[in-house]
């Protein structure tokens, strides 16, 4: 910030005034080389608060009485005085800006002292110059690993605008206050780099300087370290079914390490069309639609920015269903074996009779689907079998058992 309390050299009156002339005495604006009637204020940059006074000559004019006023001109954006002569603000944009400013009395009639009468006016011209300004353009940094090789690094750039426009700026970087993780230091180019080797949240401020006289810029960080985030899936390793067209599904991926909670993604590949994954949770749910092979990689965040990744596969069976549609005749007191056929589902199946009776003699095998025995009584036999298989899909189908000599 440019502070100043004089404004040097006196201004030249109107003819006739009495009003208190500028002060001429070693105050911040200058008469500019080759254009004396020009004082030219200290500089200001873009996006660093400014202020200078512009003070008046106490032994003129109803001084103290007075008040000042851009006239026929205007100060450089971002900045406006008050009464008193303050020029401040912020200033958005560079550049030279001359501008006239004039000194009226304030008179009896408009609350001044009693013996100033005439509002009489003093004028000079001014100016002041806008550099482009300087700012830290990196507002965070990375958070680091336990262990883990760290790099980040921190970036300033030349600011012609306050909404951030400019160029790169080479600075040099340095540690003002605080202290870095154990393990990573900060070069003079503005790298944070090195191995953590604590965790902990390490508040330190940076600087960095043109070294060119504009002013320097500093920036306040947080380094948190942690733990490596591990993601273990719910899938096991290989081709195994993991699904089965029509029925609900739901498994969910778990994390440890890092910090607070984390947010899921699919980072590569697709998930069956009918399921979906919490991005809170962590979960796959739904009901898949298609049968087929979907490998995908999930990504956990915490939520200090690690990631940590893990490879899935799921694999959609079709629907299960059972596939024999008539059953061979039997004899009496004949050996019989009939296995049933199906397609689909998940292993391993789990057979039953669900409605009506087989023959004396013969039994269905809960595990293996197998019709199997010696059949004692002669007849025509209606039964409804049933298959369940591992995620609860069931199918059933009616058969008829002749069972004759």
């Amino acid at each position: 910030m440019a502070l100043a309390s004089l404004c040097a050299f006196a201004a030249v009156a109107v003819s006739g005034a009495s009003a208190a002339d500028f002060e001429g005495d070693n105050g911040p604006c200058r008469e500019t080389p080759g254009d004396p009637a020009l004082l030219r204020c200290p500089t200001g940059y873009v996006g660093q608060p400014y202020e200078v006074e512009i003070a008046v000559d106490e032994q003129s004019g109803c001084f103290p009485y007075y008040r000042l006023e851009v006239v026929n001109s205007s100060l450089p954006d971002g900045l406006s005085m008050t009464p008193s002569g303050v020029i401040s603000g912020v200033p958005t944009s560079p550049g030279l800006t001359r501008f006239w400013l004039w000194n009226h009395d304030v008179t009896a009639a408009e609350g001044g002292p009693p013996w100033c009468a005439r509002d009489d006016v003093s004028q000079r011209e001014f100016s002041i110059p806008i550099d482009p300004g300087f700012a830290i353009v990196s507002t965070a940094v990375k958070p680091g690993i336990v262990g883990q090789p760290y790099s980040d690094t921190l970036t300033s750039k030349r600011l012609v605008s306050t909404s951030g426009s400019g160029s790169d700026a080479h600075a040099v970087w340095s540690l003002e206050q605080g202290s870095l993780p154990p393990g990573v230091t900060l070069s003079a180019d503005g790298v944070l780099a090195g191995t953590p080797t604590a965790e902990g949240s390490y508040r330190f401020v940076v600087r960095a300087d043109l070294q060119n006289g504009t002013p320097p810029a500093s920036e306040t960080y947080t380094l948190s370290v942690r733990q490596a985030v591990v993601v273990q899936s719910p899938f096991g390793s290989g081709p195994q079914a993991t699904g089965e067209v029509g029925i609900a599904f739901r498994k969910a991926f778990t994390a440890t390490g890092g910090s607070g909670t984390y947010t899921w993604s699919v980072s590569s590949g697709t998930l069956p069309a009918g399921l979906s994954l919490d991005a809170a949770s962590g979960t796959i749910s739904g009901a898949p639609k298609g049968a087929g092979n979907y490998p995908l990689v999930v990504t956990a965040t915490d939520s200090e920015g690690r990631t940590a990744t893990v490879s899935a596969s799921m694999r959609v069976v079709t629907r299960l269903a059972i596939k024999t549609r008539r059953l061979k005749t039997a004899a009496p007191s004949r050996a019989y074996r009939v296995r049933l056929v199906t397609a689909g589902g998940v292993q391993p199946l789990t057979w039953r009779v669900a409605r009506g009776k087989l023959p004396r003699g013969l039994v269905l095998s809960q595990r293996g689907g197998t019709l199997a025995g010696n059949p004692r009584q002669s007849g025509s036999f209606r039964v409804t079998l049933e298959v369940r298989d591992a995620l609860g899909a069931r199918s059933q189908k009616t058969l008829v058992l002749l069972v004759k000599s």
